[in-house]
């Protein structure tokens, strides 16, 4: 299976890459989290809930046509959480935690600044995890 991956930051030292690495079959995917902000970086592996991608592309399928409001990538265990919010003028704020062990790991709180030409290729990655791997239903 070809990894596929969202990455949210366009720097090589300021970005969060979530790469989708296997599929259990029961709705969790095994990924794996990169983070470099500033001078801070890491990498884990976790398993997160597959409709929270599709749920993330609903919210920045928006986020992209009007370029305000809010799109949320919320993991179930809360390893990797990402806020994008658009000021209606192109400029994107991304807020972030990543916590390297669910619930009781340690946390990196990170800020980094995207531009509404970076949406389109992160909503692209993400409808095509959201193809390959749908939201389950209970």
């Amino acid at each position: 299976m070809a990894t596929l991956s969202f990455k949210v930051g366009g720097t090589e030292h300021e970005f969060a890459l979530i790469e989708v690495v296997g599929d259990r079959g029961d709705g969790w995917l095994p990924a794996r989290v990169t983070v470099k902000a500033g001078v801070f970086s890491g990498q884990y592996t976790c398993d997160l809930d597959g409709g929270a991608f599709s749920r993330f592309a609903s919210e920045l399928r928006e986020l992209h046509r009007t370029l305000k409001g809010t799109a949320e990538f919320s993991s179930y265990e809360e390893q990797i959480e990402l806020s994008l919010v658009g000021d209606g003028l192109g400029h994107v704020a991304v807020k972030g935690e990543a916590m390297d062990i669910a619930g009781t790991g340690n946390m990196l709180r990170f800020h980094l600044e995207i531009d509404q030409t970076e949406l389109q290729p992160l909503l692209r990655d993400l409808e095509a995890i959201a193809a390959r791997h749908p939201a389950r239903v209970a």
